[in-house]
Formats: C-alpha cells, structure tokens, sequence
C-alpha cells in the first residue's frame, strides 16, 4: 500500500496560500495539501513550504531548522520576496532545497518542478533511510547553491 504523502503551506497570508494551494493540487492530485497561519511545523509532512516573513517578523531560516530537526527526510522550501546572505547561510546549513520569490511566475514553476522531482525519488517519511536522507541532503545543498549563484549573476547584470 502506498503511503499518502503529505504538503503544508506555511504563510499567514491565507488568500496566497489558497491561491498556491490550488496549483500545487492542479500538478499533483495525489498530495495532501494543508495550510497554516501559524508558525507550527509539527504533522510529519513530506514537503514544507514555509514563508519567510510573518507580520514583518523574518523567520523562514528558523521554521526550516525546526522542520529539520523534527522530519530530516523532508522537502524544506522557503518563499521570499529577498535575497539575504544570512537567510541562505541558514538555510544551506540546515538543508532547505531552496528560496523562491512568491511574486515571480518563473519560481512557482522551479519551486514545482522541485517538488515533482522529491516525489519522484524520495523515499516517504514512514520509510526514509538514512543513505536516502544524504542523497537528499547532498542534492539540496546543490540545488539551493546553483540558484542562489543564478539569482546572483542575473542581479550583477
């Protein structure tokens, strides 16, 4: 029996995470899709979309450790309208796949297409071995340093 596999969209601006919860079910029907508020990452999810900015508050490095240190195995991605060194150190230290700006089309569809790509070859949470888990990790690291060095060449420009 295949394990249901599960996505939360963390962001305290619920008509944009309706509106991303729609096109992520529109590319994977299979997901469970739940959205929250509120900075609790607790729930066993598979991926995680975490926003950066709560009311102001810059927080998205510290929800993406915290779902690290409680489902190593799972796709953390963090949604931000900046580039901040600090925020990517943070992130590359704890794993996250990647940063996306929510306003940029061209990152929806990167942020799916890596999403689709996790689906496809990770193994689920209730199964997750730990060669698995450094493969992930290692894949991550260099996904989130290959668009971080993109995003930087296009603003030099």
């Amino acid at each position: 029996m295949k394990k249901l596999r599960k996505l939360l969209i963390l962001d305290d601006d619920p008509h944009y995470s309706g509106m991303l919860a729609l096109k992520i079910r529109q590319h994977f029907p299979e997901l469970m899709i739940s959205s929250c508020e509120r900075g609790d990452v607790s729930g066993g999810y598979d991926v995680y979309i975490l926003d950066n900015d709560f009311a102001g508050e810059k927080c998205g490095a510290a929800l993406a450790e915290e779902v690290r240190a409680r489902q190593p195995g799972a796709l953390v991605i963090v949604l931000s309208g900046t580039l901040e060194l600090d925020l990517v150190k943070r992130l590359v230290n704890c794993h996250a796949a990647g940063v996306f700006d929510k306003s940029e089309a061209e990152d929806l569809e990167r942020m799916l297409n890596l999403i689709e790509h996790y689906l496809m070859n990770s193994v689920p949470a209730a199964q997750d071995k730990s060669d698995a888990s450094l493969k992930g990790t290692l894949s991550s690291i260099s996904s989130l340093l290959a668009e971080w060095n993109e995003r930087l060449q296009l603003e030099r420009r």
